[in-house]
């Protein structure tokens, strides 16, 4: 098991994922979006990791596309799989889930059909979403285009033996500007402090937080990562893994974590919102693998901002 396909590689999970793969000995084949110039905005954002399996080499497939699927395991004959393209965005899903579906779970399809039409003896890692779990993968179009996606992948281990496994990761953190909650407030931190804070004339807009109750597990996206490799290399076909660090945090939580973070005071709008946390998972069977979150949430956190500042400082030199 030497040459691995990775979808979503120009993403924030996929970018961590390849170099990771790369510097383990792997020879990565990155897939970005046909529709897109992303290959290149993320060679640029993040360049290939040498391993002593090469560097990474890119490629373009619009997934939704069963030949352009076809024809890239045909002539790439990978492996391994690890399947982390979608679209993973709440709102978007009910503005368009025809699109999401099509994104989610048969792109999904799509793969493992090429897959299997190229021998069926690679491993494949999916990775799902917790949230297809919730209300029965119904309630919202993204969870149902997952709770479809996470169906396919163990229904083709099922039909035609292949060796297919699925990751079910809690709410990912860490550097790599992240679309996520903790992804957000790292990038408008970094703009309060570039500005000057809530006293300053030229302040931010205030953060809305929906409240400061509900509560999520969090686990750095590197720490995921090396869990998705552990899957590939010792999982076991046609069984689903929760990842998780096994804490779960207040919004409230992760506000004061910022506060102590930042350099300036911050501004916030406080809703509240009646939204149910979801129930800690059990992820037992990974860790009987011998996987263990190693990057404290902390960490994750004060990287992102690190990263973000960065990026707010190069924008500020420009504009100079």
């Amino acid at each position: 098991m030497t040459r691995i396909l990775i979808t979503g590689a120009s993403g924030f999970t996929g970018r961590h994922a390849c170099a990771r793969f790369a510097a383990s000995g792997w020879e990565v084949v990155a897939v970005t979006s046909g529709r897109s110039g992303d290959a290149t905005e993320a060679e640029a954002a993040s360049p290939p990791a040498a391993g002593p399996g090469g560097a990474v080499e890119w490629r373009r497939c619009d997934l939704t596309d069963r030949e352009q699927v076809r024809r890239l395991c045909l002539e790439t004959s990978p492996h391994a799989l690890l399947h982390l393209a979608g679209q993973n965005a709440v709102d978007r899903s009910w503005q368009d889930p025809v699109q999401t579906v099509s994104a989610n779970a048969m792109a999904t399809m799509h793969l493992l059909e090429a897959m299997r039409e190229n021998g069926g003896d690679g491993r494949m890692l999916v990775v799902g979403s917790m949230l297809g779990s919730l209300s029965g993968g119904t309630a919202h179009p993204y969870a149902f285009s997952k709770k479809l996606q996470v169906t396919s992948a163990l229904a083709w281990h099922r039909w035609y033996g292949l060796q297919v496994l699925v990751a079910e990761p809690s709410n990912l953190v860490g550097p790599g500007r992240s679309g996520g909650l903790c992804g957000k407030l790292a990038r408008w931190t970094a703009e309060a402090e570039r500005s000057g804070g809530i006293f300053s004339p030229a302040r931010v807009r205030p953060f809305r937080l929906s409240s400061l109750r509900e509560q999520r597990d969090y686990l750095d996206v590197r720490d995921a990562v090396d869990a998705y490799e552990t899957l590939l290399r010792a999982g076991e076909a046609g069984s689903t893994y929760a990842l998780e660090s096994g804490r779960m945090r207040s919004i409230g939580e992760i506000k004061e974590q910022f506060e102590r973070l930042s350099g300036v005071r911050l501004d916030w709008e406080i809703g509240d919102a009646d939204s149910p946390s979801p129930e800690p998972r059990d992820a037992t069977a990974i860790r009987a693998l011998g996987w263990q979150p190693r990057i404290p949430f902390e960490r994750s956190l004060s990287e992102a901002l690190e990263e973000e500042r960065a990026i707010a400082g190069r924008r500020k030199g420009t504009a100079g």
